[in-house]
């Protein structure tokens, strides 16, 4: 259990000491950070580190990302770069904005999204980014169960 402003929350992650300081400093994290030149986006993507998916939000308007932010705030990190230069489009594989960059550190993975974006459209981007099938064979029935790990409930 977790004290969050004398609020207790209840932490589900790991209790490994270099996963729990990073699981730590995400939920002290503001939900979204803005990012205002690139030597900003450089430090926000090594500071988060490998363990979580990043959404990087380029010419996204931040209003849209909020709500993302703080509903999946425990499962990876949001940004919106503000000002930034064609070397960082160059460097995440863009050529225009608005573009929300979805990055995986973790695997090695990124994906590219160009807008306009409204409210369903992040909402659908952010879902399927999350959405990493995983084979489990029952060991009972040997019947395979596909499960969507981000929310835990079986899709079969």
């Amino acid at each position: 259990m977790l004290f969050d402003h004398g609020t207790p929350t209840e932490y589900t992650g790991s209790r490994k000491a270099d996963l729990l300081v990073e699981n730590l400093k995400k939920l002290v994290a503001p939900d979204v950070s803005v990012l205002e030149s690139d030597s900003a986006i450089k430090s926000f993507v090594e500071d988060a580190g490998m363990g979580f998916p990043l959404f990087l939000g380029f010419g996204v308007d931040e209003s849209l990302i909020v709500e993302y932010g703080a509903k999946y705030k425990n499962r990876a990190w949001f940004s919106v770069a503000k000002d930034f230069s064609e070397d960082m489009m160059v460097f995440y594989d863009f050529d225009k904005v608005p573009a929300l960059v979805s990055v995986n550190p973790k695997y090695r993975e990124q994906s590219i999204f160009y807008g306009p974006f409204d409210d369903g459209m992040l909402a659908i981007i952010i879902y399927y980014s999350f959405f990493i099938h995983v084979l489990l064979r029952e060991s009972l029935n040997n019947s395979l169960i596909l499960l969507d790990p981000p929310f835990c409930s079986p899709l079969i």
